[in-house]
């Protein structure tokens, strides 16, 4: 149960002995709601409360909050959860949820333009922009001038594009905002498949001290920010693109295949599991596969890269299964990015208790990446276009009659986040929005809801 809900309870000077009567009699109506809902009426239910979300962190001036907060009030805000916001509003749109998403969207998208005059996002020298902001002043929050942020908003602004076509002014903002916010310089290595993670104020990625910034490798997220320097690439030289060109180089050895990236193996006792990554020996976390599904079309329309996902999700359930706790479920599964404990060696609570992890699974079930078992819902319902039982997985977490995976938004909205086996009593006390948009994603796109070619067509940009 939420920060907010207990403390909601605890202001009132109540006998112990009725307040436990009160949380017990509390507890068994919401068991038996439970228990006589459908799997189509859980499904509609976390399907709507997942896009009231949304409506949570979004501002009335058009920004979008890092995330929900239970115990405190934040004013920091994320570029990427404008393009993962500008989504969400589509698809509220296409459900008949959101009547004035059309008017949101193009508020949204002349704030990040620098176009609203009561707020504006910082950008570096290229055009970059900044990953966090005070979504009141637009003051730069950290230093961190990030491609895959910019990328993430870029994908988003240009779904939105597409789902409201006839939009002409959202279709200048977008076409404004791709034009002038440059990824193209951050393909660091054709050859080694290396990318800038950032940059610095100026653009550069070395200082006047030679200090360089930190690289990544295919294959994982930074697919968006490939895919978006290979449109801007092409896009700019248009009948004159040379395949030598760093960005569509990039693309063609990294992206347009997958016969040049590493493929780890999960083994289990039946059955080797291959599954995309940067090396041999490390798999990533699975929101990497996910984010790529939805925001690319090159990976949403692709037949090698869905039996990738599928087996990046396998390997997931694998590495769960090889845990061999007997307090787990097997339902219980999903090594994703979000709020976990903060513990000291002891175990003991440390701080807030809470800091943000990024799990990932290890081979032979080493759990070193994820030590408190911290389940994330959010990854099963990212996977749900690719592994049929992840339905009835994520179904069956939240009939679970401890209700781990619960939590209730503001206005009472149940959703379900991250919780963690080895510290049950453990509550975050954020949910990150960026991460949190594999749920609404995922469930958006079963076939019984939009289906992924609600993703497929909207997602496609541009065609050379």
């Amino acid at each position: 149960m939420p920060e907010k809900i207990f403390s909601g309870i605890l202001n009132y000077a109540l006998p112990m002995k009725k307040y436990l009567s009160i949380l017990l009699a509390g507890f068994m109506l919401s068991t038996q709601v439970m228990a006589f809902e459908s799997d189509e009426e859980i499904i509609h239910k976390l399907y709507r409360n997942s896009y009231t979300f949304w409506q949570e962190v979004r501002n009335d001036n058009g920004t979008f909050q890092d995330g929900y907060h239970f115990d405190q009030i934040s004013e920091r805000g994320s570029i990427a959860n404008v393009g993962m916001g500008l989504i969400a509003t589509a698809i509220a749109h296409a459900n008949c949820w959101e009547p004035d998403a059309e008017k949101m969207a193009l508020h949204t998208l002349n704030v990040v333009a620098g176009r609203d005059s009561k707020i504006s996002v910082p950008r570096n020298k290229n055009g970059t922009y900044i990953h966090f902001y005070n979504t009141t002043t637009g003051e730069q929050v950290g230093d961190d001038w990030s491609p895959v942020d910019s990328a993430i908003m870029l994908k988003g602004a240009q779904f939105i594009k597409n789902y409201f076509s006839d939009n002409k002014e959202i279709a200048e903002v977008v076409d404004y905002l791709f034009e002038s916010t440059d990824l193209t310089s951050f393909i660091a290595s054709v050859e080694k498949g290396q990318i800038w993670l950032s940059a610095y104020e100026d653009g550069s990625f070395v200082d006047e001290d030679g200090t360089e910034k930190h690289k990544t490798l295919a294959f994982n997220e930074y697919m968006i920010v490939a895919s978006i320097a290979y449109q801007q690439a092409l896009r700019g030289m248009g009948a004159d693109a040379a395949p030598d060109n760093d960005p569509i180089a990039f693309w063609n050895k990294w992206y347009e295949t997958t016969d040049n990236v590493h493929k780890p193996v999960y083994e289990t006792s039946s059955e080797r599991i291959e599954v995309l990554g940067v090396n041999p020996n490390w798999f990533i976390s699975k929101f990497n596969f996910q984010f790529n599904n939805y925001l690319v079309h090159h990976y949403s329309n692709s037949d090698v890269y869905q039996s990738a996902s599928h087996n990046a999700a396998r390997a997931d359930f694998a590495w769960w299964n090889d845990q061999a706790s007997s307090e787990r479920e097997s339902y219980e599964w999903g090594s994703g990015a979000g709020s976990c404990p903060q513990r000291r060696p002891d175990g003991s609570p440390q701080g807030n208790d809470n800091k943000y992890c990024v799990d990932r699974i290890r081979k032979n079930g080493d759990r070193s990446q994820n030590e408190s078992m911290v389940v994330s819902p959010h990854i099963l319902a990212g996977f749900m276009p690719q592994l049929d039982s992840a339905r009835d997985d994520l179904i069956a977490m939240y009939r679970d009659d401890q209700q781990q995976a619960h939590y209730r938004l503001e206005d009472g909205s149940v959703i379900l986040w991250r919780y963690s086996l080895d510290h049950p009593e453990w509550r975050a006390k954020a949910i990150q929005a960026v991460d949190f948009s594999t749920m609404l994603f995922g469930l958006a796109a079963l076939e019984e809801n939009l289906g992924m070619e609600f993703f497929n067509k909207y997602n496609h940009y541009y065609d050379f």
